[in-house]
């Protein structure tokens, strides 16, 4: 299963403090940061070359993981004006620096992209737990199919059951 980019505009503490954090960084003076939601993607950024996590990281990112319960592929309106900010910074980042040669890992640049097009304002955001008790009561639109080597599995394990069944029928004297 892929990573997760969805991420939240949180507040700084007055103590927070990045040491990886380049001091001519674009964010400085900031009050606020971008921290993904899924730790499994903040450890892909944090596995990125030193030259990616530097980009995040001068742009507004943070590399702690931070779960509000938001559903996936939204955000409160209120976060939009830091959000655009932020990410009008990492796209300069890239493009100033470039990304070309440099090691992302399981950071997927394609994807985070993606999501970034597609996420949504959404006043009265609903918790992710509230999206997913939802999918628990409406039975699915469209009954998942099985994949060829399930079929095959199944249809070889159908053969022998009836070859086996007409072996014990012509053993008892019957014809079928």
């Amino acid at each position: 299963m892929g990573l997760k980019y969805d991420f939240d505009i949180v507040k700084k503490a007055s103590d927070d403090f990045d040491p990886e954090l380049n001091t001519a960084g674009s964010n400085q003076g900031a009050k606020v940061r971008a921290l993904f939601r899924d730790i499994k993607t903040t450890d892909a950024l944090r596995g990125a070359s030193p030259k990616i996590r530097g980009m995040f990281l001068d742009a507004g990112f943070g590399l702690e993981a931070h779960d509000s319960g938001i559903a996936p592929d939204v955000y409160p309106p209120a976060d939009e004006l830091d959000r655009e900010r932020i990410l009008r910074d990492l796209f300069a980042n890239i493009k100033s620096r470039g990304i070309q040669g440099e090691y992302s890992g399981e950071f997927d640049f394609r994807q985070f992209l993606h999501h970034v097009r597609h996420a949504q304002p959404v006043s009265g955001v609903i918790s992710a737990s509230a999206v997913s008790q939802g999918k628990a009561h409406n039975p699915p639109a469209e009954v998942q199919r099985r994949s060829v080597p399930g079929r095959i599995g199944l249809a070889l394990g159908l053969s022998v059951i009836l070859i086996a069944l007409l072996k014990y029928l012509a053993a008892a004297g019957a014809s079928p």
